[in-house]
């Protein structure tokens, strides 16, 4: 029996919602070649020589970025910098950090300094973005053969376009086409492309789900894969379905090109593909419904609400976010207003105001009142609830501190990937008086420790 037809839904809410709007995507390309001017003209005031290519490597390359389900900017794109192996230090640590070098000679407006990390030097902006710089370096042997070494924790052999190489041509092979009798699908062509982004948007579509990042899920969509013809609605669920059979089987994800690279060897991938299975399990019964003869639009529609989170599906907006900074007047008569800073470490230089934004790890935050008409003397009780996997593995959901009229602030960080909600409540003769809440929204990223 099939599912109940929502394969023109499916397909509206992929054009609308998931796939990178065109404002996004120009947004992107402008920041890229903003940094690759920085680094050459950083390079230049260092005295080194610069890069002789650079390609977009990653979701953007291959197409599959989408829109943030949170309705922010956070966007990242992957570029690699290819320089002449005898014009770059022999380390690749030392490679990475030339390039972040030049990066912080021209840069002044990164939410962190550029970070030359494991495997690329990665730049965060206020507003969302992030990019990251690999860098690679290419030699010739006597017989014209090119080589590209990837620095990472060593000099890896790589070749700088073999992902996007490998997707493009999966997305060719395996998305239906007119077969060798001359019958056409009757779906859009490159609906593996499409696959990819469905799915790549429900990992995202919770901000408290700490699942994984886009190479991890890329490779698991093409590999579990299920095409159909006719209806996307019919591909994405067989292909939910194939991926939640082949997890509970094993959580491991292997690089597409082979080579016995491991996609999840570090603890924290693993466990985000593990995440990933526990979520599906829990989701996709929701959309047996869709198998019911009895079953409607609206019934189905709500189905896949639970897959997508997204008041497209929904006669009512469904993303569960506080309001910011919103005010309880306790009495009716006492109100205090706080706000949050936001610091490259926790009692950090301040760099900027929250102002609603998603974050990343590892950053400081400083709430404080920024005012109130309760009159002194009085103390401040600040309540933190954190929701989401990484906060709920580190038992850290809930806690309190105490501050005073004199130094009404509390320092915190941005310790875990999720929503950070604080109260502060006013506590005048041992009784509350005034209380405000403010939400501050946190993705994956840069993280060194706890709070």
């Amino acid at each position: 029996m099939a599912i109940f037809n929502m394969a023109a839904d499916i397909l509206s809410f992929h054009d609308q919602h998931v796939k990178l709007d065109s404002a996004s995507e120009k947004r992107l390309a402008e920041v890229r070649t903003t940094n690759l001017d920085r680094i050459r003209n950083g390079l230049g005031d260092l005295n080194k020589p610069i890069f002789k290519a650079w390609r977009n490597q990653g979701g953007y390359a291959m197409g599959t970025v989408v829109n943030d389900p949170a309705g922010e900017s956070n966007h990242d794109i992957d570029v690699a910098l290819i320089f002449e192996k005898d014009e770059l230090p022999s380390g690749a640590l030392s490679a990475r950090q030339r390039v972040r070098d030049a990066l912080c000679k021209r840069g002044t407006s990164f939410l962190h300094d550029p970070e030359a990390r494991t495997n690329a030097v990665t730049v965060w902006y206020a507003d969302g973005y992030h990019l990251d710089f690999a860098i690679y370096r290419r030699s010739s042997n006597i017989l014209g053969t090119v080589t590209h070494e990837h620095a990472s924790t060593d000099w890896v052999e790589r070749d700088p376009a073999e992902v996007t190489t490998w997707f493009i041509d999966e997305v060719e092979n395996k998305s239906p086409k007119t077969d060798d009798w001359g019958n056409a699908p009757t779906v859009r062509v490159n609906q593996l492309r499409r696959m990819v982004r469905l799915v790549k948007w429900f990992c995202r579509s919770r901000t408290s789900w700490n699942l994984p990042g886009g190479m991890i899920t890329t490779a698991l969509v093409v590999e579990c894969y299920r095409p159909d013809r006719s209806r996307d609605d019919v591909a994405l669920y067989d292909t939910l379905v194939a991926i939640n059979a082949r997890l509970r089987t094993d959580c491991r994800v292997w690089h597409p090109n082979g080579g016995g690279r491991e996609l999840t060897g570090k603890a924290e991938y693993l466990n985000q593909v593990t995440l990933l299975r526990d979520k599906l399990s829990a989701n996709l019964p929701k959309l047996a419904v869709l198998y019911e003869d009895r079953c409607t639009r609206e019934k189905a529609r709500s189905a896949w609400d639970w897959v997508f989170n997204h008041a497209f599906w929904a006669a009512k907006e469904v993303l569960c976010e506080a309001a910011l900074a919103k005010a309880d007047l306790s009495d009716g008569s006492y109100w205090v207003r706080i706000s949050c800073d936001l610091a490259k470490s926790e009692r950090g230089k301040i760099i900027s105001r929250y102002r609603g934004q998603v974050v990343p790890k590892n950053l400081g935050l400083r709430f404080f009142v920024e005012d109130t008409n309760v009159p002194p003397p009085f103390s401040i009780r600040y309540d933190v609830e954190n929701e989401g996997d990484d906060a709920r593995q580190a038992k850290q959901l809930t806690w309190s501190g105490d501050a005073s009229s004199e130094d009404p602030q509390w320092w915190t960080s941005t310790a875990y990937k999720g929503i950070h909600t604080m109260t502060c409540n006013v506590i005048k003769d041992g009784l509350p008086v005034a209380s405000a809440t403010l939400t501050v929204k946190i993705v994956g990223g840069i993280f060194r420790g706890r709070r």
